[in-house]
């Protein structure tokens, strides 16, 4: 019971402390609510004011962006109208562009054709020029030979016509062998219905050249001989002459080749032929072939055609070898060779049986009392059967002339060829298998 008192007093002073502190804490707490109040009542007047604020901002950046958005579709329109306009531009351009390569390209084509009509007109006038400087010194050579007709009992004459040129102004004239070979009379003339006799300084066969003199007229034209060994394929060859007798015919070509080999009617091998493409007949032989500088590069001597017309082969033998030929012709009359004095060939041509060296020339048989037979070269004394055929052997190969190879009979005629008479020569041999070297004083060519 007195517990229960206990517990009663405690609740009542506690209720009682609550009542008078919560009546303290009101009378303690009531102005402080009241400036919390205030101040609550003046941060919603502010938050409504800035509210405000933020609202008309809002509608102006709201306004603004539609300004800016109608500004941006306008300027996009704007663009995308200039851009089109820009692009049909550069449609026009690439249109005018393409219409300009066109036009370039059209004249780059009438460029390269006046181009190739000032070519042809150079060319034309070249040609022109040639004829003009190097047409007067060409003549129109006759031949004529008498011979027995018996059964008409008195001589008959028979004509040769040929061309030849003039070359100094003593009057000597460079033709063909062939074209005056036998004749009993030679005239020359400059133009038709004038004729000159000429005389006939010599001949050399082995060349096919020949060399006439007339007594020289007042202002006898001449041509300006050329260096043959500057001669290049390709370049222009022109020929002058009278063929089937039709006078100071001009054909124009190009060199096809050079250092060419043909055969003479005296079996001799001419070297250093020049080929040529210009038109050459009969009647041209004699005459000269010119190069674009006026200059002579060769005397016409032949052709290589089936018909005996032409095919476009001529051959011209070089002015180089007929200056040297000429001036023996004109010193003495006749041309002096160095002589050898073997017969032989290539070891090409013969069988791999034989057992001989690779290259060089074989000699078969040496004439006794020539240079060779002086010298101790040896020929083929023995004969070895192959098969069917009988071949020399035994004899020297000579494999060098002067420290210059020799692979061909061809090869060694030529070097011979550039040698001079009285001149001593070392011939590089292969005798017994051993490689041997022998001195040979090279002789005249005995004349025909």
């Amino acid at each position: 019971m007195k517990e229960r008192k206990i517990y009663l007093f405690i609740l009542v002073s506690l209720l009682i402390g609550v009542v008078v502190g919560s009546a303290m804490s009101t009378l303690y707490l009531k102005p402080q609510i009241t400036v919390l109040n205030t101040e609550i009542t003046d941060l919603n007047s502010r938050l409504d004011s800035n509210l405000g604020q933020i609202e008309n901002s809002l509608t102006d950046l709201k306004s603004q962006s539609e300004r800016a958005q109608s500004q941006s579709s306008a300027m996009e329109a704007g663009l995308n109208s200039e851009i089109s306009r820009l692009k049909t531009r550069i449609d026009s351009l690439e249109d005018a562009k393409n219409r300009l390569d066109q036009i370039s390209s059209e004249l780059t084509d009438v460029e390269s054709q006046i181009t190739g009509l000032k070519s042809q007109i150079q060319n034309e006038e070249t040609i022109i020029d040639v004829y003009k400087n190097v047409s007067p010194a060409v003549v129109f050579i006759t031949s004529t030979e008498l011979s027995y007709d018996f059964q008409l009992q008195r001589e008959v004459p028979s004509q040769g016509v040929g061309s030849g040129v003039v070359v100094n102004s003593d009057g000597y004239i460079l033709t063909n062998n062939h074209v005056v070979e036998g004749a009993d009379t030679i005239t020359v003339s400059f133009k038709p219905g004038e004729e000159i006799e000429a005389e006939l300084i010599g001949t050399d066969p082995p060349t096919d050249l020949a060399v006439l003199k007339i007594d020289p007229p007042p202002n006898l034209p001449t041509a300006v001989l050329g260096d043959s060994d500057r001669v290049q394929v390709g370049m222009t060859a022109i020929a002058i002459g009278n063929p089937f007798a039709l006078a100071r015919t001009v054909t124009v070509g190009v060199v096809s080749s050079v250092n060419r080999t043909i055969d003479a009617e005296t079996a001799d091998i001419i070297f250093g032929i020049i080929q040529t493409d210009a038109s050459i007949n009969p009647g041209n032989s004699g005459g000269p072939l010119v190069n674009s500088r006026s200059e002579v590069i060769g005397i016409n001597s032949a052709i290589l055609s089936p018909v005996k017309g032409s095919v476009g082969i001529g051959f011209a033998i070089p002015i180089n070898t007929a200056k040297k030929v000429m001036a023996q012709l004109i010193e003495t009359g006749r041309v002096s060779r160095p002589y050898l004095g073997i017969s032989g060939g290539s070891v090409a041509d013969f069988p791999a049986e034989l057992g001989l060296p690779e290259k060089g020339v074989l000699i078969v048989d040496v004439i006794t009392g020539s240079p060779a037979d002086k010298a101790g070269l040896r020929g083929s004394g023995t004969e070895v059967r192959v098969g069917s055929t009988t071949y020399p052997v035994g004899g020297d190969v000579i494999t060098s002339l002067d420290g210059s190879g020799i692979k061909t009979i061809e090869d060694l005629l030529e070097q011979l060829q550039k040698k001079e008479v009285g001149t001593r020569v070392t011939f590089g041999l292969i005798r017994d298998g051993a490689e041997i070297s022998v001195d040979v004083l090279l002789e005249e060519r005995p004349q025909q």
